[in-house]
């Protein structure tokens, strides 16, 4: 496995460049660790969620509680693929900043409020499922986070111009798109109907 700084080749730099060549260990890690910050409780987590061992559930629960929804306080759990797609943004975007959380979980109840408030929201969002989070790294370069995540290609990438920029990202179907554009109607149902049918073929 690469390490943090690897900037794989991804076409990443400042013009979409690399400006140099990934760095691979020769002894691969045996856990993966995020630092997340929270833009709006201001609350920090340094958490080992991942090693040899497998996924560690009691970082997972600290994780969801990071997440939780805060204008309800709903707590979900959060997918950790998810996890895994935050550990591989970081690791291949050149900020050595934490991963700043705007949104994790929001509960149906918040995303029905915002919709309504014509905030650019899904009425799908996979933020209800705790598999998408709306994030920034670097304040002078807050489209990174996108560009990197567009071309991991793990699931949608969306990015937010707006007056605090930000990066949603998620692990449905792949897609992408810029404010005021929106991911494609219907993910959520596309993502049920391939869950059900690789449900089927491994049963």
């Amino acid at each position: 496995m690469p390490t943090r700084r690897r900037a794989l080749a991804l076409g990443l730099g400042a013009a979409g460049l690399v400006a140099a060549p990934a760095i691979v260990r020769a002894d691969a890690p045996h856990k993966k660790t995020l630092r997340l910050q929270s833009l709006n409780s201001g609350e920090k987590l340094n958490v080992t969620y991942w090693t040899d061992k497998g996924y560690e559930e009691e970082a997972l629960k600290r994780v969801s509680w990071f997440m939780r929804d805060l204008r309800t306080g709903d707590v979900h759990d959060v997918h950790p693929a998810l996890l895994d797609l935050l550990w591989d943004i970081d690791a291949n975007t050149r900020s050595k900043n934490p991963i700043y959380a705007m949104s994790g979980y929001r509960s149906e109840e918040t995303n029905d409020w915002l919709f309504r408030r014509g905030n650019g929201v899904d009425p799908g969002s996979f933020h209800m499922r705790g598999m998408a989070m709306d994030i920034t790294q670097d304040f002078l370069d807050p489209e990174e986070v996108y560009r990197v995540a567009k071309k991991l290609g793990k699931g949608g990438a969306g990015f937010y111009p707006t007056k605090t920029p930000y990066a949603h990202v998620d692990i449905g179907p792949t897609d992408s798109w810029v404010y005021p554009g929106m991911p494609r109607p219907g993910r959520d149902v596309e993502y049920d109907r391939l869950q059900e049918e690789a449900g089927k073929q491994a049963g």
